[in-house]
């Protein structure tokens, strides 16, 4: 279990919080999606998970122990990210960009072994890219890049995994596709996933728990068919809905 225990954030040349005593716990094999509109808050919670950002107040646990004291090496033993969009500046082949997830098992004067390569190649094959590995990774789609970077952490053989709005430069068919690979990972591998969204309908439709925020502060949290109602998209985005069921799912179709 991911533990997130009061986290309070505020950059250096500001007084007031950004993050105002943030909570909640993220199970195995389960996704919790931070949910939220933008400047809620949520990129500065996922970089303090993350450890690329430092909380001055509140603590992080994975399994009970706390992770702010890791070293880097250490801590990209247990967390691996996905971020928004990557830009690698040298165009390297699909295969060794996912090979980079395996910096942390490799020594500084070493070069990568034959079980980094076996976990580059099961991680291609899990996502479904093993025929694009010799491509160059700036010539393949916007859809195809989100799977390299997730086959990425994936060879990086974490316990937790985490996305930063994982389909926010993706079209209607790879943002489904995406999500879809992201949730069978989490179930089979026994993962703990969090990510963060923007659109209240992907996630009630992809996680089994939501926490939404807005300024800084934890609004609900819980099963998305339950805390994502009328009145709190109402709430947080100021926008006018109506909750429906469709072949069984709740969805929120906005007022116009």
């Amino acid at each position: 279990m991911l533990k997130i225990k009061e986290i309070h954030f505020r950059h250096k040349e500001k007084a007031e919080d950004v993050l105002k005593g943030i909570s909640f716990n993220a199970e195995k094999g389960s996704i919790t999606t931070i949910l939220g509109p933008n400047g809620s808050g949520k990129t500065t919670l996922f970089k303090c998970i993350a450890g690329l950002w430092k909380y001055y107040k509140g603590e992080i646990l994975f399994d009970g122990k706390p992770i702010d004291k890791l070293s880097f090496r250490k801590r990209a033993k247990v967390f691996s990210m996905v971020p928004q969009e990557h830009e690698p500046p040298f165009p390297y082949s699909v295969f060794d960009v996912v090979l980079m997830g395996r910096a942390s098992y490799v020594g500084v004067f070493s070069s990568p072994g034959e079980k980094d390569y076996e976990k580059v190649k099961e991680a291609l094959t899990t996502v479904g890219i093993e025929h694009l590995q010799d491509i160059p990774y700036t010539k393949i789609s916007g859809g195809e890049r989100q799977l390299t970077l997730i086959a990425r952490a994936l060879a990086q053989d974490a316990p937790v995994m985490l996305f930063d709005e994982p389909t926010s430069h993706l079209d209607f068919r790879n943002q489904i596709n995406v999500l879809k690979k992201i949730k069978e990972i989490a179930k089979e591998r026994a993962l703990v996933v969090v990510m963060t969204l923007h659109d209240p309908n992907l996630a009630g439709l992809f996680s089994d728990k939501v926490v939404v925020i807005n300024s800084g502060t934890k609004i609900a949290e819980g099963k998305p068919e339950e805390i994502i109602t009328e009145e709190l998209v109402r709430k947080v985005y100021d926008v006018e809905v109506r909750k429906s069921r469709i072949n069984g799912q709740s969805i929120i179709c906005p007022v116009l």
